[in-house]
C-alpha cells in the first residue's frame, strides 16, 4: 500500500511539473498580468505610487497558484475523480466571454455550470458532468486556501457611497492565480506494459460507465484561472479574507459532495450543475449584504484620525500601523486633521512618538526616527474628517459596457 502511495505521488509530481511548459499556462499568466497592471494604474491615481510592483504580484500569484494546483492535483488523483470528456475546451472560451460581462465571471463555477446544464438538456457537448463539477469544486477548495493565505495582499483603498447616501472608506481586494490541475481520463488505447501504477480497490471514487478492475487511466494537464474579488467596509482586509475563505470552503465541500452523488442520479447532476453558479453568486450577494448592512469601520472617529491605508515602506508601515488604527496624538499633541499632523511634522521632523488605538480597542505608542532625512510625512491615507474624500469609486463597468459607451459617445458626436 505504501509503495503504491509513493509511486503515485512521484507520478503526480512528474506530471504536474510539465504544466509550466504549456502555452495555455502562460496565456493565463498574461491575463493575470493585465489584471494587475490595471490595479497598479488605479493605485497610482489613489496613492501616488504602486504598493507592490506588478512583477512581484505576478510572481506571487504564480507561486501560490502552483502550490494550490499541486494540492488540488493530489486530491483529484488520490480520490480518483475522473472524466472522459472534461469539458474544459468549452468552459475556457465561455469563461473568457463571461469575463467581458463582469471580471468575476471568469470563475469556472459559472461557465462550468452553464456548460453542464447545456450538456444535460441538449445532449451536446458530451461531457462528464459529475467529473466537471467535481473539478470546479476542488478548484474552489484550492481557492479558499489561496484566499486564506494570500487574499488580503492586493487591496486597493477606496471610498464608496452606500445606499443610505453616506460615504465610507474601505478596500477593494483583488487577487488572481493561474492554476495547473491534473485530470484523470479513462485510457482506451493499446495495452501499456510500463509506466503504470497499481491503485487501491476503492479507486476511483467517481465511477464511470465502462470502468472495470482492469481499467487504465492516464493523467492529463489542465489549466484553470482563479480570481478573488471583494469589497470590505466593516472589518480589516485580513479578517474579511479569512471569513470569505471559510464560506467558500463550505461551498466547495457541498459541490464536491453533490458531484460524488451525481453519477448515480440524473437529478443530482442537475442539482450540481445549478448549485455551482447559483451557490457561488449567493456567496457574493451575501458578502455584499454584510458590507451594506454592517457597521462601517473606516469612518472618522470622534477623536483623532483614522488610518485607511499605510504606504508600504513608509514611516507608518515601519512603526507597525495598520488600516483601521486611530492616531490620537503625535509627540503628546492631539491630532484632529491632516493639517495638524503636517504642522507637528514641520516642527518636530526627526523623532516622533505616536499614540494609537487599534481596531480591538488596544492602545499603544509607536516611535520612529530619521535624523538623516527628517520626517516629512507618515505615508498614510487617512479617512477624511469634515471634508469629502477626493475620490469616490463605484463598480467598474465591464469591457462590453465600456465598448458600448465609447461607440455611443462617438455616435453622439457625429
Amino acid at each position: 500500500m505504501m509503495s503504491n502511495f509513493i509511486d503515485m505521488s512521484w507520478l503526480i509530481i512528474k506530471s504536474y511539473s510539465l504544466s509550466v511548459i504549456q502555452p495555455v499556462f502562460w496565456v493565463v499568466v498574461l491575463i493575470v498580468y493585465m489584471q494587475y497592471r490595471r490595479i497598479a494604474r488605479m493605485e497610482v491615481e489613489i496613492l501616488g505610487d504602486v504598493q507592490y510592483p506588478i512583477r512581484e504580484r505576478v510572481l506571487d500569484s504564480i507561486f501560490f497558484g502552483l502550490l494550490g494546483g499541486l494540492i488540488g492535483s493530489f486530491i483529484m488523483v488520490f480520490l480518483g475523480i475522473t472524466m472522459d470528456q472534461s469539458g474544459l475546451e468549452y468552459v475556457w472560451p465561455l469563461a473568457i466571454l463571461l469575463m467581458l460581462i463582469n471580471p468575476r465571471y471568469i470563475c469556472f463555477s459559472y461557465a462550468g455550470g452553464i456548460v453542464s446544464l447545456v450538456s444535460l438538456i441538449f445532449g451536446y457537448p458530451h461531457i462528464n458532468v459529475a467529473g466537471l463539477m467535481a473539478l470546479v469544486g476542488i478548484l474552489h477548495l484550492m481557492e479558499s486556501l489561496l484566499i486564506w493565505l494570500d487574499g488580503h495582499r492586493d487591496r486597493l483603498p477606496i471610498f464608496i457611497e452606500r445606499k443610505d447616501g453616506s460615504v465610507v472608506g474601505g478596500f477593494n481586494m483583488q487577487r488572481f492565480w493561474p492554476i495547473p490541475i491534473l485530470i484523470l481520463v479513462l485510457y482506451t488505447g493499446p495495452f501499456l506494459n510500463s509506466g503504470t501504477v497499481a491503485t487501491p480497490d476503492w479507486w476511483p471514487l467517481i465511477k464511470m460507465p465502462g470502468v472495470t478492475e482492469s481499467s487504465v487511466f492516464i493523467i492529463l494537464n489542465g489549466i484553470a484561472a482563479l480570481g478573488y474579488g471583494d469589497i470590505v467596509l466593516t472589518e480589516t482586509p485580513e479578517k474579511r479574507s479569512k471569513s470569505s475563505a471559510l464560506r467558500l470552503l463550505g461551498f466547495s465541500i457541498i459541490l464536491i459532495i453533490l458531484s460524488l452523488l451525481a453519477p448515480y442520479s440524473v437529478i443530482m447532476k442537475y442539482v450540481a450543475a445549478l448549485f455551482a453558479p447559483i451557490g457561488h453568486e449567493a456567496l457574493i450577494i451575501y458578502g455584499r449584504y454584510i458590507e451594506d448592512k454592517g457597521k462601517p469601520l473606516y469612518v472618522p472617529p470622534e477623536k483623532g484620525m483614522r488610518v485607511l491605508e499605510v504606504k508600504r515602506g513608509g514611516p507608518a508601515d515601519r512603526m507597525g500601523l495598520s488600516p483601521g488604527d486611530v492616531i490620537l496624538s503625535i509627540n503628546g499633541r492631539e491630532v484632529d486633521s491632516e493639517e495638524n499632523i503636517r504642522d507637528i511634522l514641520h516642527e518636530m521632523a526627526s523623532h516622533i512618538w505616536v499614540d494609537v488605538v487599534n481596531t480591538e480597542g488596544t492602545r499603544k505608542t509607536c516611535e520612529y526616527s530619521d535624523y538623516k532625512n527628517g520626517i516629512t510625512q507618515l505615508g498614510i491615507l487617512f479617512v477624511p474628517k469634515n471634508t469629502n474624500p477626493g475620490f469616490i469609486v463605484s463598480e467598474a463597468p465591464s469591457i462590453l459596457e465600456r465598448i458600448y459607451k465609447n461607440i455611443m459617445d462617438k455616435w453622439g458626436r457625429h
